[in-house]
């Protein structure tokens, strides 16, 4: 199992040729345990997927632009700042009707996805390689791929009169937690995603982060939306822009802060769900999300001491900084 933090750059990570257009792979499950992979996909005006199904969840968070997403027999279109889970087993399939691209960050779990991405569509050496068409040649390769992985590329007619398990989030909805001193946006919870992850929007204000702990349950990952964060591990630092991403194993001892004078934005998402419960217990419903953030008061650290250790946190309040 690896305990070592993984940091990718805005252009780094596994580049592929997908369907005529980029996708990044920032996390694979070789990174992760297998429990979840994450990537980066564009998708240009009249961009598709075909439908399909698969026997694990798919999250999308929409970065830029409209995509349409079709599950099921539901239609919903998705603006930058939506979320969609579409959970196991549901046909469905997306398109760009828009006019202008759409960018989009997509998590599946557990992981698989990754692998048959990379095989049924182009390796490619960087952001900058020429793309491949999807000709009738990637078709076939894109066919064999999903053969070999159990991708059903021919979903009937009849699944798409089936009301299929879906979670929307929009921009302004989510139930939204002040947690000591961060803020929590929850786009999906592990009810929503037969508990294969969770994931939440988290604003740090400047000087805002978690004392240093060690998750003994659940991978993390982070991604950068706005901001700077500076990431410390018992063995070093590190800081992530917007763009970036960060994998932060099991195991491993970490915490995380805004050393710089503006917010920071990151999307995090554990795998599986469940640790989302502990916030919810520990903060302070923020009924209005305009209001500034919450600072931490001694009964709201007191909580998080307590409730910590069953949700398989370990706290180690004796290293790096004093929190706050």
């Amino acid at each position: 199992m690896k305990t070592h933090p993984i940091h990718r750059q805005k252009d780094q990570g596994t580049w592929i040729s997908w369907l005529g257009a980029p996708a990044q792979f920032l996390a694979l499950g070789q990174d992760t345990d297998n429990h979840y992979c994450l990537s980066r996909g564009k998708s240009p005006v009249g961009g598709s997927t075909p439908p399909h199904s698969h026997d694990f969840e798919e999250g999308f968070y929409l970065l830029s632009g409209e995509l349409t997403f079709r599950a099921g027999n539901q239609t919903h279109s998705l603006k930058a700042g939506d979320f969609i889970n579409i959970q196991s087993g549901v046909a469905h399939s997306v398109e760009n009707v828009s006019g202008e691209d759409a960018e989009v960050l997509i998590v599946c779990a557990p992981s698989g996805f990754d692998q048959f991405q990379i095989e049924g569509g182009y390796l490619l050496d960087g952001p900058n390689s020429p793309l491949v068409p999807f000709d009738e040649e990637g078709k076939a390769r894109l066919l064999a791929a999903a053969q070999k992985y159990g991708i059903n590329m021919e979903p009937s007619a009849q699944a798409f009169q089936e009301e299929p398990g879906v979670r929307i989030t929009r921009q302004n909805q989510g139930v939204i937690v002040d947690v000591v001193g961060d803020r929590y946006r929850f786009l999906a919870e592990q009810q929503d995603t037969n508990g294969n992850y969770a994931i939440w929007e988290a604003e740090l204000g400047p000087g805002g982060g978690p004392p240093p702990h060690i998750h003994r349950k659940e991978e993390e990952g982070f991604f950068l939306l706005e901001g700077r964060i500076t990431f410390f591990t018992a063995e070093k630092s590190f800081t992530a822009a917007a763009g970036d991403f960060v994998h932060l194993p099991r195991n491993g001892l970490h915490w995380f802060k805004n050393e710089t004078e503006q917010p920071a934005r990151t999307l995090i998402l554990v795998a599986p769900g469940g640790l989302e419960k502990m916030f919810v217990e520990v903060g302070v419903l923020a009924s209005d999300p305009s209001r500034p953030i919450l600072p931490p008061d001694a009964e709201e650290k007191e909580r998080l001491v307590r409730l910590a250790p069953s949700f398989g946190i370990e706290l180690k309040l004796d290293e790096g900084p004093t929190p706050p």
